[in-house]
């Protein structure tokens, strides 16, 4: 049976016209299912852009409007790839949505064991 683990990541704040880059590495083997971007305070996602690769590989080509990944949005797309342990996932929000925010990108990860190893 799978388990799913959830792993947030959080930007800090990222002024209108700006950018935030960080990753992740994977402490076990996971399948990425999902990622979910959520702002902090009442702004919207329209004009916030998403770069997010695994290892150098690309997962959306060139960028994704965040506002695909929200988690309200019934078109979020599932991602299912191998997640594997040291993997790096790393990702680049782009802000052009005219205010100062601070987002949480969620990474939905399912596991085959409990805990994790």
């Amino acid at each position: 049976m799978p388990y799913t683990r959830i792993h947030r990541l959080t930007t800090g704040s990222v002024a209108s016209g700006s950018f935030k880059e960080d990753s992740f590495t994977a402490d076990a083997d996971y399948t990425l299912k999902k990622i979910i971007v959520t702002p902090r305070g009442n702004s919207i996602l329209t004009n916030v852009q998403l770069y997010a690769d695994m290892d150098g590989t690309p997962i959306f080509r060139p960028d994704i409007p965040a506002d695909l990944l929200d988690p309200l949005n019934p078109n979020n797309p599932e991602i299912n790839i191998p997640f594997k342990k040291g993997s790096k996932l790393g990702y680049k929000l782009t802000n052009s949505s005219g205010g100062t925010e601070t987002y949480d990108i969620s990474l939905i990860l399912e596991t085959a064991a409990w805990p994790p190893a």
